[in-house]
């Protein structure tokens, strides 16, 4: 029998004992028989290190506890450590809507020899599993021309193979952004992608999610991707940083101005992404 690729999910964690254990679950009752789930925490307080060390010897997984510099330097270190042809990493509040997720994705990369990436759809859900609303990727977003606008492509339904990982690196200086500069280097090395119809990933909303941490800082993030693409002049460039500078004028507004400043200036760039067709987008 023809020896199947190893998948290597890394999974980055401080703190998150409350879902831990759903997502390191999750990852065991796969039906795909060759996968290694590598904990790499940043040295949490809570049960994060009880629960990792309860199913330790259940299923081919390992982890590590120690203090990072944040979630793309664990990723970093978990991809470091990594044996598999093919990778990707799960947050610890996040998990596969079904046990035969990472079969189907084996069989995409073995369907289609010529593809380096896979992405799918996902579903937004609350901190209880329940359903919220599809993430259906625009597939006609999903390329270089449009990745320079914002990250189109939804992270815990994308994998990879390991010749993806050798050539991009994570960028351990932002905090937010750095898995859409990750995609963006993708394209911009012409890697190939296969968009997939598939729904793949449950990506949970919560309290401490730190996508929903809509902030002055996560703004500046983004703008400085957009003036490393497009340069400091452009439309693109300085509206982000009009952004930015709304969000941080907000920050030292008290509730409900401030809260009430962040909201229209959500609608507008809604407005703005359809009337540009995304070619003015802040994600």
């Amino acid at each position: 029998m023809k020896k199947i690729p190893l998948v290597s999910i890394i999974t980055p964690s401080y703190n998150q004992g409350e879902f831990i254990e759903d997502t390191l679950l999750n990852v065991k009752n796969q039906d795909y028989p060759n996968i290694e789930h590598i904990f790499v925490d940043g040295g949490s307080m809570d049960k994060t290190l009880d629960i990792l060390k309860k199913y330790e010897g259940a299923y081919n997984m390992r982890w590590v506890s120690e203090p990072d510099e944040g979630q793309a330097d664990a990723i970093d270190k978990g991809f470091k450590m990594a044996k598999g042809s093919i990778l990707t990493w799960l947050n610890s509040d996040d998990y596969y809507l079904h046990e035969q997720v990472i079969s189907k994705v084996v069989c995409y990369f073995e369907l289609y020899k010529s593809v380096q990436v896979v992405t799918g759809n996902g579903y937004y859900v609350n901190k209880d599993r329940r359903f919220l609303s599809p993430i259906v990727i625009k597939k006609d977003l999903v390329n270089l021309k449009y990745m320079k606008f914002g990250d189109f492509i939804l992270q815990p339904s994308t994998f990879f193979k390991r010749e993806v990982k050798d050539k991009v690196l994570i960028d351990k200086d932002y905090t937010y952004a750095f898995d859409w500069l990750f995609f963006l280097n993708i394209f911009e090395e012409k890697f190939n992608v296969l968009a997939v119809d598939d729904f793949l990933s449950a990506y949970r909303l919560h309290s401490k999610h730190k996508t929903g941490e809509d902030n002055a800082k996560r703004k500046k993030e983004i703008a400085k991707i957009i003036k490393r693409n497009f340069g400091t002049l452009k439309l693109q460039t300085l509206y982000c940083y009009i952004i930015y500078w709304l969000y941080s004028f907000s920050e030292f507004l008290p509730d409900p101005i401030g809260k009430h400043l962040k909201n229209f200036v959500k609608g507008i760039n809604a407005i703005m992404s359809k009337l540009t067709f995304y070619r003015i987008y802040s994600c």
